[in-house]
């Protein structure tokens, strides 16, 4: 043998982070050489992902991301967790997708329409660095969510008791930005062990298609620091939807502004939304930095 790598196996990408929430992004359009992996076997696409995203053996990330066409707005963003399932929407990563995009001058500043698994949504990216989404709607009822057993009658607040940490039981407030989240507001997010209450709750009958995890401390009524798990990847750094639906879940209980700060550990990501009880038809906007870490040749499974 010549020792060489078949060309069909060597895929180019890019690493982005959005406030540490770090994702491998490339393109699977035809022509592509993804395209070739994405489309052909589901099962390979999710071997891909989950070997891509090891931090140990491959090029480590919390998700894949992958450009793929689409006829209403040209182009669409698909995302894969590190465990290879498919997620609906990322935040995040639809912020670093922007501006990949602009990078490779498919898109310029200002808003531009990308599909996702959620359905179309808005990015805009600015010339001092920072990318918005405009998130849409968040959906609030148990059925949507969806969340099985949840209290969610008319005028309440979604929510569902769960087993919490040493012997306690929680009370999670449900949301979901296109993929379901359970919010915990409590005292100490450093008390929290998020290694097992995470994947406890990610798991639990309440949520069919699990969940992602937060856990929050309000500090003021501009600012709420926040700790993730999420489905599919894990504790991480950041989490975009995340922080959409901890601020959705602050101002229903009135514990913030239209304006707040999500202090993750990653960073610092910026949340919109003039919703409340009552009057929750409003899309929420989630604003932060969106950076290039490198490129690069990835050979394949």
């Amino acid at each position: 043998m010549s020792g060489r790598i078949s060309p069909a196996l060597l895929l180019p990408f890019e690493k982005w982070h959005g406030a540490g929430n770090d994702f491998v992004i490339a393109d699977a359009r035809p022509g592509a050489p993804w395209h070739a992996i994405v489309y052909p076997d589901r099962a390979a696409v999710r071997r891909a992902a989950r070997d891509v995203c090891d931090r140990h053996y491959g090029v480590g990330a919390d998700g894949l991301l992958l450009a793929t066409d689409d006829p209403v707005t040209g182009v669409a963003m698909r995302m894969w967790n590190p465990d290879g399932t498919e997620s609906e929407m990322c935040g995040n990563g639809l912020r670093c997708f922007g501006a990949w995009l602009r990078d490779r001058r498919e898109i310029g500043t200002g808003t531009h329409r990308v599909a996702t698994g959620a359905g179309v949504l808005t990015v805009e990216v600015g010339q001092d660095g920072q990318v918005s989404v405009f998130m849409g709607r968040p959906k609030l009822t148990g059925a949507e969510i969806p969340v099985i057993g949840a209290k969610d009658g008319p005028g309440e607040i979604t929510s569902v008791l769960l087993p919490g940490w040493a012997g306690s039981t929680v009370e999670a407030t449900c949301v979901s930005m296109g993929n379901p989240h359970a919010v915990v507001f409590t005292t100490d997010v450093a008390d929290v062990p998020l290694e097992t209450f995470g994947p406890q709750i990610e798991c639990h009958p309440s949520f069919p298609r699990r969940a992602n995890v937060e856990v929050c401390v309000v500090e003021d009524r501009t600012a709420v620091v926040v700790r993730v798990w999420e489905r599919g990847a894990g504790a991480t750094l950041a989490c975009g939807t995340g922080a959409c639906a901890v601020m959705v879940a602050a101002r229903l209980h009135g514990l913030v502004g239209p304006r707040a700060e999500i202090k993750m550990p990653g960073g610092t990501l910026v949340t919109v939304w003039h919703g409340g009880p009552g009057d929750t038809d409003h899309d929420v906007l989630l604003t932060g930095p969106a950076v290039r870490v490198f490129s690069g040749t990835w050979f394949g499974a």
